[in-house]
């Protein structure tokens, strides 16, 4: 059946991308797939019909979702793709428009206020460790133990972060007392791996929604905390692990307003 072959498509994406890809590419490939009886045999594949639903996404980043889901998806089936099939995606994608969304501003004195009253103690940390460090909410939702190094005087974070990079992140005692305490505390009650520190992304994000704003804003806020405390651009991008300075430049330009 098709949902058998999609489940199993999304583990195969699990070996080398974050759950939050993976999950991407899982939805994008299941509308790709509507129409085609590919549950029992690949063979079955209409490529052209395939073709036909990647025509009608408007919308770049949509469309790049949807071409990278199914080129995963042939990659992982063995499916070679005819130069001419390669072509037509390339001129399809072309016909696609950016997408430009109104944000609205967001008031971070206001959302520190909302997560500083919230009882649940673990979705506070969590989101307070986002602000503190820039963390992205995908890479500190499957920091485990092994992740951690703890001293006295810091909180060590290490992970795997975006385009499969190695990170890490830190919280200082001195710099945040509070969230340094309540924070070590989680740690070392958490239980043996692999247990997760922290709540699942998804969790977090609708639990971020609820209350008015997303995870990422928490870490624009981050970046643009930096900003202010050492004027340095060259410095912010490299603490939010930025490959290009443009996307500091964006990052400080968003609406979140310190």
């Amino acid at each position: 059946m098709l949902y058998d072959l999609l489940r199993d498509y999304r583990e195969y994406l699990l070996k080398s991308l974050r759950p939050e890809t993976a999950g991407t590419y899982y939805k994008r490939l299941a509308t790709l797939l509507v129409g085609q009886s590919v549950g029992n045999t690949v063979a079955r594949l209409e490529v052209g019909k395939v073709l036909d639903k990647l025509g009608e996404i408007k919308y770049k980043n949509y469309f790049s979702q949807s071409k990278n889901a199914f080129l995963h998806f042939c990659e992982w089936q063995g499916i070679k793709l005819s130069a001419d099939t390669l072509a037509c995606i390339a001129e399809l994608e072309k016909a696609t428009k950016k997408k430009y969304r109104k944000l609205k501003p967001v008031d971070f004195a206001s959302i520190e206020g909302k997560i500083k009253r919230l009882k649940n103690m673990k979705l506070k940390l969590s989101f307070q460790t986002i602000i503190a460090t820039g963390l992205r909410v995908s890479e500190l939702a499957v920091l485990t133990l092994d992740n951690c190094t703890l001293s006295a005087d810091s909180i060590k974070f290490s992970f795997i972060g975006k385009g499969g990079k190695a990170g890490t992140a830190g919280i200082e005692r001195v710099e945040h007392p509070l969230l340094f305490e309540r924070l070590h505390n989680l740690i070392t009650s958490t239980a043996p791996c692999p247990a997760k520190i922290f709540y699942s992304s998804d969790y977090l994000e609708s639990k971020a929604r609820v209350l008015g704003f997303t995870c990422h804003d928490l870490r624009r806020a981050f970046a643009k905390i930096e900003y202010k405390k050492c004027k340095n651009k060259a410095e912010v991008s490299e603490k939010l692990r930025h490959t290009n300075k443009r996307t500091t430049n964006i990052y400080l330009r968003s609406k979140v307003k310190i």
